[in-house]
């Protein structure tokens, strides 16, 4: 920057672009010399053959898709142009057929076709700001410094380069319009439009003065093509929104639009105030809108004209103020006045080319902006003056609506997007207008188009003649109209469509789900695209014919409503039957013209193979996703993500804008560019005959069944769905594999098409009833067989017994028998009940909530069993005890009911416990002293408890509460499911017994309170006398303050030990060395543990209690399999090495959704932890986590099945006994000398009389003179104790740790001659498994 610029006006960025060639090549040339010098020539060269002017358009090309920013260039000779790229989740085949060569991820280009969406940063804009803003860069509102001057200046030059690309006039004295930044593109402006307009005042004045609504609120006219962006903020707003329709060539009714607005409730006579927003162009089909023929209609009959330029503000020019001399021809009658200006445009130009990270803009009529009505959005920058009793707003119409601080480096890249898409199409038509024709040799049609607009659209053309041709069944929505227009004397293109691709493909007879073809062309050809009803709903389900005209409106199909109902289920997910398509675009800025060719034969190759490729792949039904099965735990891959949190502010500073310099030619860039897309198409053709004669995914997706359909599960109402379903299953290809077919059969019959997308293979809708009759006929199978079913369950109830039946567990009972028993927790969530009716075996919950739904009249309740019962030592086995207990009959069951117990709403887990404190107040007890008093003692290490009653009394309401309300405090009661799987699990383990003391690890999370009140409940029913105490371990960290909970449990009268424990200050000095601990995740686990264990003992409490679920259980197991090859998870209940202290675990069969619904349900104080040690996500336990989840939509009962295989690994012993088996295989194939064998002792076939543990090496005369048997003459439970010796002398893994000393340190902590070892996230830091695991 110059240091003579003054400082009044700033750096221009607009004279900096024009005065020197920088900006000029800003979206034109590359960094090095040898592109400068080539686009010079393309400038100055005035006369071209058509050959040479088809070569500099292609150079041009490639020079802007060089500009975008990929990865960081490198001196890679595989890639020496630094084309950018990723790693596929295939392997690279063998193409060169040799042996040893070694498969590897597979390299494939980066393809960026998502521009539609979003722009890629561009390396020449972001160097400029780099170099010329960024360095002066502060906030704006201010001329008094340098740098606040220059930042504003900047901002005011891009809000005038605005104003010019977009024909607005904003200066002077015939100013007319007005430039406002805002929002997260069009949807942030648009809702400054509705605000500036004041409509939801006026809707509200309209309402006060007619009672309702009624015919006095404002109407927007809202075209065919609309995104929700340019349609739900009217909607929202209160205003009456009115369709316009499409015409036959798929464009805006004109017509329609006139005759709407001459009807009597929407003329100017009405009063009135009538808007119309049209989009310029489709962000589905690319179809270019008649904006100035619509804003003629609109004006002539007084309604204001609005448009939407997302899609088109890239392509098309915007005009704010057109010359009325152009439209004289469309006037109507002698002396009529042509208006074809705008009231309002808005764009966003993060989708043009370099815009990346831009605010929305509006341009409005500045007589629209009020000027007395506030702001929605007010705070700094919108006042004038505020005092302590008002406050007075700007009148400046900008200011007024841009409040806060702007974006400033977003709106100057704004500015500069304008000038590169401008400059770029000024440098096309200097091209395109060289062409020499002197010789009259040269064919138009072979001749460049003359604009770049025309250009983009001959691209649309070409891609779907060749798709039409080579890929019949692919299906390119909205193309079915043949519109021919010339385009040569306006050159706007209308009717016509930008290369936005909108397509699906048939397969059978349905389709390939989108985002299963957006799968394949990243995976295998490393195209990005997007998949759904690209935020258009209206337009796309038109487009798909899930609509119908009904009296002349356009209303949804019975299938659409089905879809919507079916999407709106919270009990089952299906996701993926959500409607939808493929988009991509190839437009000129930021893609070669060769990758143009890759895309289109891509498209070909996915339309003809894709449904091979199909077993190869999974769904998730809650997400609607589709991943290659190497992927589905990690879709990035295992090295492929990128962090943010590995930023280093203090590592050496690189520039990784731009491109080396290379010495290399343009025909050199363009092979080499051309090479790499052959070779992807190479690997996908060999990938293609893998998978064809690879017979592994074929056998598996075979056993895909009825369980693995769109819900999840086998219920009924996946056959009510399966009407619907529009998309094919990797189950349904897995034949046509089989018999090595080319394709699926049916493709190409359109009478055979299925579920709820009604499209032609020509892309025209099917005007087809039969989907909404079967979906109808479905619904009423479905009620006639509800009936029946409710009939034959009266009669069988009348004989008396039931049968069920659980694992190798049978019996017979009655209805409240076996209610009763699935209450208290005898009958597992496996257990099924045989249904006569149905002639099957039901789910014994869903046996008994079709029961209970229609058991609202019976007068016989059910018996509630004694829960002594479970915890004597005379337990029946289930089928004796079920067939002791009397025959009863089933109570009478009138038709069945079909309402559901309404679900509390749920709230926003990070509010959760914020509303709960100040509604806590303590016992009586806990006013007196704490060291006192047997409740509400609070104990500490510190001498800051005090401190800390002080700060949370202030959160306790003051007057006195009555009694009854004490009574009921703490009393909430935990959901049956929850109670009865801590129940199953108290009984299996032995947890609690009579006179335990039990102390409760209370860390302030869902789980632990959840347990907390389960405890209480158990306490409060069960005959058994036990204690609970609670204990809390407060690291001291500012990002975890449990110190809330405090007033929390002393409100429900229980001892309450707070222990403040500096943790992570000590971990920086207790290292080796008196370094940092090398896993503070370890030593912060160790330390609390330890501070567990000296409370329980120091309060003579013999049982831990911790609130690890099943979840915890199976993500632990898993992780230690993957990662260290040992079967191993969290014990249910185990005894400490001190053995002064067991640990039980109650909610080991426990679900961790029951503890999220039940603390959302009764607003527990969770307090949220952020450990300082944990700030990379997803960790491995997060991806455990979710792959579990993935896999639970695929088998529903998989965690059922997880419990019941880890029953053995839970136990005590099961890691004794297998680390045992492992060493003794082990052991087999290591080398042993001679002479260790001959003296190795020959002690196996004696054992010890005495069950104490194995004697030390000190004392092994003593052992040898202890009177000892043979192991055949020993008793059955002498072989138990000598089992347990021995296991005891080399596998000592009993508990926890050793009792860490008085001061509480690290020292004397107790190793793991194991030596087994995990990794905390995958990565390299390891910790002792014991550790995690206990």
């Amino acid at each position: 920057m110059s240091s003579n610029n003054e400082l009044e006006s700033g750096s221009s960025l607009a004279e900096d672009a024009w005065a020197v060639p920088s900006i000029a090549a800003a979206a034109v040339a590359s960094n090095d010399q040898t592109t400068t010098n080539q686009s010079s020539s393309i400038r100055n060269n005035k006369s071209s053959t058509v050959d040479e002017a088809w070569a500099k358009i292609a150079a041009l090309r490639s020079k802007l898709a060089a500009d975008v920013i990929t990865d960081p260039a490198s001196n890679d000779n595989n890639n020496p142009f630094n084309f950018p790229s990723f790693i596929s989740p295939y392997e690279q085949p063998n193409l060169s057929a040799q042996p040893n060569q070694s498969y590897k991820g597979m390299s494939i280009p980066l393809i960026y076709c998502d521009q539609t969406a979003s722009q890629r940063p561009i390396a020449s804009i972001e160097n400029y700001l780099q170099s010329t803003s960024m360095p002066c860069h502060a906030n704006t509102h201010t001329n008094i410094t340098y740098t606040g001057s220059q930042s504003t200046a900047f901002v005011s030059e891009a809000r005038q380069i605005v104003g010019e690309c977009t024909g607005a006039r904003i200066t002077g004295k015939a100013s007319l319009d007005s430039v406002i930044f805002g929002g997260n593109g069009v949807t942030g402006v648009v809702a400054i439009l509705v605000d500036l307009l004041n409509l939801k005042g006026i809707v509200n004045s309209s309402a006060a003065a007619n009672g309702s609504a009624g015919d006095t609120r404002p109407v927007v006219f809202a075209g065919p093509h609309e995104h929700h962006s340019n349609l739900l903020p009217w909607r929202e707003s209160g205003c009456e929104v009115v369709p316009v329709p499409e015409c036959a060539n798929g464009t805006v009714d004109l017509n329609e639009l006139e005759r709407l607005l001459q009807l009597p409730q929407y003329s100017s006579a009405s009063g009135r105030l009538r808007m119309g927003a049209f989009s310029a162009v489709s962000n589905v089909t690319g179809l270019i809108a008649d904006v100035d023929a619509i804003a003629i209609i609109l004006h002539r009959h007084g309604a204001l004209a609005f448009f939407d330029y997302a899609s088109g503000a890239p392509y098309v020019k915007m005009n704010m103020n057109p010359n009325p001399i152009q439209f004289a021809s469309h006037a109507k009658e002698e002396g009529e006045v042509v208006d074809a200006s705008k009231d309002a445009i808005y764009f966003s130009p993060h989708k043009c080319f370099g815009g990346t990270s831009t605010p929305g803009v509006l341009v409005v009529k500045k007589r629209l902006i009020s000027q007395t009505n506030p702001p929605a959005v007010s705070g700094g920058g919108t006042v004038f003056y505020v005092t302590n009793q008002d406050h007075r707003f700007l009148s400046n119409r900008i200011e007024r609506y841009e409040g806060g601080t702007p974006d400033g480096i977003g709106i100057q890249r704004c500015g500069l997007a304008l000038l590169a898409g401008r400059r770029i199409a000024k440098e096309y038509e200097q091209i395109a207008s060289s062409i020499d024709g002197s010789g009259g040799n040269v064919e138009k049609n072979k001749c460049p188009p003359k604009t770049l607009l025309e250009y983009e659209c001959s691209t649309y053309d070409r891609v779907v003649a060749e798709l039409k041709k080579h890929a019949p069944n692919l299906i390119m929505l909205g193309s079915e109209h043949d519109n021919v227009h010339d385009s040569s004397s306006s050159g706007n293109c209308v009717g016509r469509h930008l290369p936005i691709f909108s397509f699906l493909i048939r397969c059978g007879k349905r389709f390939l789900h989108y985002n299963y073809v957006c799968a394949v062309l990243n995976d295998l050809f490393g195209i990005q695209s997007r998949g759904g009803c690209q935020c258009a709903g209206p337009y796309s389900q038109r487009l798909l014919g899930m609509t119908k005209i009904v009296n002349g409106n356009e209303v949804s199909n019975q299938a659409n409503r089905s879809i919507e109902r079916a999407l709106l289920r919270s009990d089952h997910p299906c996701e993926l039957l959500r409607p939808g398509y493929t988009r991509l675009s190839l437009p000129f800025k930021g893609i070669r013209e060769e990758e143009v060719d890759y895309v289109i034969r891509a498209l070909i190759w996915v339309s003809k193979n894709g449904w091979v490729l199909l077993p190869q792949y999974r769904c998730d039904h809650r997400t609607g996703e589709w991943r290659h099965w190497s992927r589905c735990g990690k879709p990035l891959g295992k090295s492929e993500r990128r962090w943010l949190s590995h930023y280093d502010i203090l590592a050496p500073s690189t520039n990784h804008l731009g491109k080396l310099g290379s010495n290399s030619t343009q025909s050199d860039e363009v092979q080499a560019s051309q090479d790499r897309l052959d070779l992807a198409m190479k690997n996908a053709e060999a990938i293609l005959e893998l998978s064809k004669r690879d017979p592994r995914f074929i056998a598996e997706v075979e056993k895909m069944n009825k369980a693995d359909g769109m819900l999840g599960d086998a219920s009924d109402v996946d056959d009510t769905l399966e009407a619907l379903r529009w998309y094919v299953y990797q189950r349904e290809a897995a034949p046509s594999l089989r018999d090595g077919l080319d394709e699926m059969p049916e493709t190409f019959d359109d009478d055979k098409l299925m579920g709820g997308i009604s499209v032609r293979m020509d892309g025209k809708r099917i005007i087809n009833d039969n989907v909404e009759m079967e979906v109808d006929e479905v619904h009423a199978n479905e009620e006639e067989k509800k009936e029946a079913d409710v009939t034959m369950l009266l009669n069988s109830s009348m004989e008396g017994l039931l049968s069920f039946k659980e694992g190798d567990h049978a019996g017979e009972a009655s209805f409240d028998e076996i209610k009763a028993g699935f209450e208290d927790g005898e009958l597992s969530e496996a257990c099924e009940v045989f249904h006569k009716g149905r002639d099957e075996w039901l789910v014994i919950e869903d046996f008994i909530r079709g029961c209970e739904d229609g058991d609202s009249d019976s007068s016989t309740a059910s018996r509630k069993r004694d829960i002594s019962t479970m915890f004597g030592s005379t337990n029946l086995p289930l089928q004796a005890a079920a067939s002791s207990v009397p025959s009863q009959q089933v109570v009478n069951i009138p038709e069945a009911a079909t309402k559901r117990e309404k679900k509390k709403p749920s709230r926003d887990s990070s509010q959760w416990g914020q509303c709960s404190v100040p509604h806590i107040t303590p016992a009586d007890a806990a006013a007196a002293d704490p060291s006192t008093s047997p409740n509400g003692n609070v104990d500490s290490n510190t001498d800051d408890v005090a401190a800390l009653k002080a700060a949370t009394a202030a959160t306790k309401p003051t007057g006195k509460e009555s009694n009854k309300g004490k009574k009921k405090k703490g009393k909430l009661k935990p959901p049956p499911k929850m109670m009865r799987a801590i129940t199953q699990a108290m009984i299996q383990w032995d947890m609690i017994q009579d006179g335990d003391r039990l102390l409760l690890g209370l860390s302030g999370g869902k789980d632990s309170l959840s347990l907390l009140h389960c405890l209480l409940e158990f306490q409060r029913k069960l005959p058994i006398k036990f204690d609970i105490e609670v204990c809390t371990i407060d690291p001291m960290t500012p990002s975890f303050d449990p110190s809330p909970l405090i007033p929390y449990v002393e409100g429900l009268g229980l001892k309450y030990h707070y222990i403040r424990d500096d943790i992570v200050e000590r971990a920086n000095t207790a290292g080796k060395d008196g370094k940092t601990v090398s896993s503070l995740c370890a030593f912060c686990a160790r330390m609390k543990r330890g501070n567990l264990y000296t409370c329980a003992r120091k309060n003579n409490c013999n049982k831990l209690v911790l609130a690890q679920h099943l979840d915890d259980c199976a993500e632990s197991f898993l992780m230690s399999v993957m990662h260290n090859g040992f079967i191993r998870t969290m014990k249910a209940n185990y005894q400490i090495n001190a053995g002064d202290v067991s640990v039980i675990r109650p909610l080991v069969y426990c679900r961790e959704n029951l503890m999220t619904e039940f603390a959302k349900a009764n607003n527990l104080p969770v307090i949220n932890e952020n450990c300082p040690a944990c700030f990379e996500e997803p960790k491995e336990r997060a991806r455990v986590k979710k792959l579990l989840a993935r896999e639970e939509t695929l088998y529903p009962n998989l965690y059922d099945h997880i419990r019941r295989a880890l029953i053995p690994v839970m136990h005590d012993d099961s890691t004794s006994i297998m680390r045992s088996y492992t060493e003794a295989a082990i052991a087999k194939s290591r080398k042993v000398s001679p002479k260790q064998k001959k003296t190795a002792p020959q002690s196996q076939d004696v054992m010890m009389l005495d069950n104490s543990a194995a004697p030390s090496s000190s004392n092994n005369n003593q052992a040898d003179a202890t009177p000892s048997i043979s192991l055949a003459s020993a008793s059955e439970e002498e072989l138990i104790a000598e089992l347990a010796r021995r296991r005891a002398e080399k596998y000592k893994m009993a508990g926890a740790m050793k009792r860490l000393p008085d001061d509480n340190t690290a020292e004397g902590t107790i190793e793991d001659s194991t030596g087994q070892m995990c990794s905390l996230n995958g990565g390299d830091g390891m910790i002792p498994c014991r550790e995690l695991m206990e």
